[in-house]
């Protein structure tokens, strides 16, 4: 068996990110404005005759195991769907920085239930994959549907908005990583006044207002991070022209709106040597991209 599938699996950012509650199980419930970006990492997704699941990574810091979103992605679609497991191998080219609150390893789970979905002609509905993503992860199911989505209940519930064309960003991460559940928890204890214009946002993209989209950029987690580099970042790229920056996620990604790609390149060449990951990306209509599909 040699059937495989190569794709892109686009990252994320938080135009908004508000947290509105939280359940009994401990899971904070969100309303979230999330944009797949132009950077990628790329899958290639073979079924295999040795009953095993491999994966090849180019990053040595990415577990390869079954600790790897990928791998729980291949054993939760054959739970899901029942089709005879015969193996599967995945080779993964990094290039979504980790721990950046871009959603890289939920955009590889993503690729990888899509890849499954059409290698096995299971024939699963979006609605369904998103289904099993969800029990992978809260952001695994915007990756399987991308472009600009409004976000609710803990990443379960979508509904899609106009895709966001005319504009560009300049996405920095420093070498601090933060813990997600230290950030939620952190927030927890935290008074915020300052609150999110959800409807305000919404209605800055439906029109495709870009200097009105930075305006009403908002991120809660933002608050509790509490880092001073996340802040110089924000700054300098206030200070290179941005309409408006913010972190993403639960970081420590910061990211920078531009209404043109010149301003955007700018500032990146102004920060560039500074930061681990440096770089303009846009906006993209897509979480998962099929490249090539051979038999």
């Amino acid at each position: 068996m040699s059937d495989s599938i190569a794709l892109k699996a686009y990252g994320k950012l938080n135009l908004l990110l508000d947290i509105v509650g939280k359940r009994h199980d401990g899971y904070h419930t969100l309303k979230s404005v999330f944009q797949s970006v132009s950077v990628y990492d790329m899958l290639t997704v073979t079924l295999t005759d040795d009953d095993k699941i491999t994966i090849d990574c180019d990053d040595e810091s990415v577990p390869c195991d079954e600790r790897n979103l990928v791998y729980k992605a291949c054993t939760a679609f054959f739970e899901a769907t029942g089709k005879d497991f015969h193996g599967v191998n995945i080779l993964l080219e990094k290039n979504i920085p980790s721990m950046a609150g871009m959603a890289g390893g939920s955009a590889d789970c993503a690729a990888t239930l899509v890849a499954l979905n059409m290698l096995t002609e299971a024939e699963l509905t979006e609605a369904q994959l998103c289904d099993i993503g969800e029990k992978l992860g809260a952001d695994v199911p915007f990756c399987i549907v991308g472009g600009t989505v409004l976000c609710e209940g803990i990443g379960e519930i979508l509904t899609p908005l106009p895709d966001l064309e005319e504009c560009y960003f300049a996405v920095c991460k420093p070498e601090i990583s933060i813990s997600t559940p230290e950030c939620y928890k952190k927030f927890d204890n935290m008074i915020i006044t300052e609150k999110a214009k959800a409807d305000d946002m919404i209605a800055a993209l439906v029109v495709g207002d870009v200097d009105n989209i930075a305006k009403y950029l908002y991120n809660a987690l933002e608050y509790a991070a509490d880092c001073s580099e996340i802040r110089e970042i924000k700054e300098k790229m206030l200070e290179n022209d941005a309409l408006g920056a913010l972190m993403t996620g639960s970081g420590s990604a910061v990211f920078g709106i531009f209404d043109n790609k010149r301003d955007a390149k700018k500032c990146v060449k102004e920060l560039e040597d500074d930061y681990i990951f440096c770089k303009t990306l846009k906006p993209v209509p897509v979480g998962v991209e099929i490249i090539e599909h051979t038999l």
